[in-house]
């Protein structure tokens, strides 16, 4: 999927950022600070699935720049971000395509919340026991640590972690890079 970001603060743009790219599904991420370069990255090549906008911009209000999405791709999954959410009200034609309208202030929780709802992140496809061992990953314990805690033998541990690494189809390294990044974000709110 390609997700395209918009925000004129840069701090919170380069967050979201990285909170975006967490979810392995998103294969592609394009930011931007202002309307002018969002448009521009509309010229590449790959359609955008997901758009988060920021409501007001220095250069344009982001609903005009909405529809233009919609045009372009029908099926564009739109996240609005405002300071001032609770008084958005979303225009009609576009209540198909806006899947949450997030307050800036409660941004970290709340866009990890409309992204699970748009991609269904794969490691919610584990089974009970691999979210366990994936989470214990995520706080950092060792296959032996994990093996203690949970009563469990070592090769059973392993045999879950080669597993969890299969059906996300990374390696094991990056499978606790990714793990603890989760852990992270699901951390801040």
């Amino acid at each position: 999927m390609h997700c395209l970001l918009v925000e004129d603060q840069r701090i919170l743009l380069d967050l979201l950022g990285t909170m975006v790219k967490s979810f392995s599904e998103i294969n592609i991420l394009s930011k931007a600070e202002s309307i002018n370069s969002a448009k521009k990255k509309l010229e590449e090549p790959n359609m955008v699935d997901i758009a988060i906008l920021d409501l007001y911009l220095p250069d344009g209000f982001c609903l005009d720049f909405a529809y233009k999405l919609v045009n372009k791709n029908p099926n564009i999954k739109l996240i609005i971000l405002s300071g001032s959410a609770q008084e958005f009200i979303c225009p009609e034609d576009l209540t198909g395509s806006v899947y949450g309208i997030i307050d800036k202030t409660d941004a970290f929780e709340a866009l990890r919340h409309c992204l699970n709802n748009i991609v269904k992140p794969i490691h919610h496809t584990l089974t009970e026991r691999q979210q366990v061992i994936y989470r214990l990953l995520g706080e950092g314990k060792t296959t032996k640590e994990i093996a203690k805690e949970l009563g469990s033998a070592l090769s059973t541990v392993e045999t879950h972690r080669k597993a969890i690494a299969e059906k996300l189809k990374i390696s094991g390294s990056e499978m606790i890079k990714r793990a603890a990044l989760i852990r992270t974000f699901q951390g801040i709110n």
